[in-house]
């Protein structure tokens, strides 16, 4: 299991795809920078709020992620959820 070493929402200074989505986001863009160890090597990835709160609702403790496989496997829940925080005050 990944350890997480970094846990930081950032605005970008340059375009950025999210781990979980695969989606692009500009520079400027607000994001989750993130680092993780994992067998002695250092892994380092960008996560989009949707996919962030994504996670928060439907992950387990331990659960792991390929990239752009949030996305994938669930577009039309990711859609409804990012609409949900758009439309969020």
């Amino acid at each position: 299991m990944a350890e997480i070493l970094r846990w930081q929402t950032v605005k970008t200074r340059k375009p950025h795809k999210c781990w979980g989505c695969g989606k692009a986001y500009p520079a400027g863009s607000e994001l989750v920078n993130a680092a993780y160890a994992d067998s002695g090597t250092v892994y380092g990835c960008y996560w989009c709020p949707t996919c962030e709160e994504y996670m928060h609702r439907y992950f387990e403790s331990g659960d792991e992620c390929s990239e752009g496989k949030i996305y994938e496997n669930d577009a039309e829940g990711w859609e409804k959820l990012k609409s949900e925080l758009e439309d969020t005050p």
